[in-house]
């Protein structure tokens, strides 16, 4: 970690990413979501909106990682990446229990997706 940082500040860094997965949280926690009448459409848009949502996700809390230099310097990636996929599936336990909404482990992967496209972007493959 940087010799002049704070704690204060590596706090306040993570904020857009606790302020994002309170709007998935929201999000999750709504009976029902807009769609599409077909249900292709709905499936496209759907499934796009997870990948969104969840590479956002990422690349906010990768952000603080690289700034502060936090975990190991060959890994920096790896912790924010566990920590959007377990936040992935506590999204659909919280599913679970919302009336109107079913989890889906599909879901997590269109997750895992939209943060593997942040990493992979970050590594420079894309």
């Amino acid at each position: 970690m940087q010799k002049n940082k704070n704690y204060f500040s590596v706090f306040i860094s993570f904020i857009p990413a606790i302020t994002w997965a309170g709007f998935i949280y929201y999000l999750s926690d709504q009976q029902v979501l807009p769609g599409f009448s077909l249900n292709i459409w709905d499936f496209i848009f759907k499934k796009s909106a997870h990948i969104f949502v969840y590479a956002v996700l990422y690349f906010l809390l990768l952000l603080p990682f690289q700034h502060y230099s936090i975990g190991k310097t060959k890994h920096k990636w790896l912790i924010p990446l566990l920590i959007a996929i377990a936040y992935a599936f506590f999204d659909e336990f919280h599913q679970s229990l919302t009336p109107g909404r079913t989890p889906s482990f599909r879901d997590v992967w269109f997750d895992t997706v939209g943060c593997s496209l942040v990493l992979l972007k970050k590594l420079g493959y894309i």
